[in-house]
């Protein structure tokens, strides 16, 4: 029996996972509550228990929009680490790769553990493609009348426009009263700004349109390619000699595929973000 680990990757749609109300919470997370729940979800992940860790992912989703704590940067890779697990699960791709590639913002030097994602695992596929993908410039957001933003886990008013990222806005008196985990092409919950200012109405930044399309494209086609290679890996004709050469190409295809596909979500997600904030 021929086994190999092959990835086939398409374009997909980064959904929102994170709520800005605090309303509905039963009571207030701390940090360190959240980051015991992640942690679970990562055990039951390497012990392969996916009822186990779907049970903690909703835990986690429900308790996010109740922290009472902002996140440190550790506590954020560990949140994002949990989410791009999650997406590996629901065959989103994208999403996955856009989950690490925030881990990577916030903690740079983090390397996958093997007890996650052993060597040929799709997992660290996407963890590689997160790795070698170029994120532009922030946009600035508007700045607290009162009170402090975190993005991140740090206090700052830049924030990403191309992956996700944790909003958090403490109040006058130091409490965290808003948290939402927001998605590119997603605006953050409303706070008392210094300025108060209109969104337009349906801007679309054409350079990055322009970029997304090109990258949906080539996605697209190393998509087709990668597909027709892993057919040939299964076709029983195929002779063993040539079964290396195919799994290499195909998992290269896949990797070319996953990065052009990041792109065009992430550029997409900005033109529109740009164009209209």
């Amino acid at each position: 029996m021929r086994r190999a680990w092959f990835v086939t990757i398409g374009l997909a749609t980064l959904l929102a996972t994170g709520g800005a109300a605090r309303a509905e919470c039963p009571a207030p997370v701390s940090a360190s509550e959240l980051s015991q729940l992640v942690s679970l979800g990562d055990a039951a992940f390497a012990d392969m228990d996916d009822v186990g860790f779907n049970e903690l992912r909703m835990k986690v989703v429900q308790a996010v929009p109740c922290l009472s704590e902002s996140l440190n940067s550790s506590q954020s890779a560990a949140l994002y680490r949990m989410r791009a697990l999650a997406a590996f699960l629901d065959k989103d791709p994208a999403a996955s790769v856009a989950y690490f590639r925030a881990l990577l913002a916030v903690a740079p030097g983090y390397e996958l553990r093997e007890t996650l994602a052993p060597d040929g695992h799709p997992l660290r596929l996407y963890f590689e493609v997160a790795a070698g993908t170029f994120s532009p410039p922030g946009t600035s957001l508007d700045e607290p009348r009162v009170g402090v933003l975190y993005v991140d886990g740090k206090a700052g008013v830049v924030a990403p426009v191309d992956r996700p990222y944790l909003f958090q806005y403490a109040d006058a008196a130091g409490k965290i009263s808003t948290t939402a985990l927001i998605t590119p092409g997603l605006a953050p919950p409303t706070y008392p700004a210094l300025v108060e200012r209109e969104r337009s109405g349906g801007g679309i930044n054409v350079p990055l349109a322009a970029t997304a399309a090109v990258a949906a494209l080539a996605s697209g086609g190393f998509y087709l390619a990668a597909s027709h290679n892993a057919s040939t890996f299964w076709d029983p004709a195929t002779a063993d000699a040539d079964l290396d050469a195919l799994r290499s190409r195909t998992n290269t295809l896949g990797w070319l595929s996953a990065g052009a596909g990041v792109v065009a979500v992430g550029t997409g997600a900005a033109a529109v973000w740009v164009g209209t904030w």
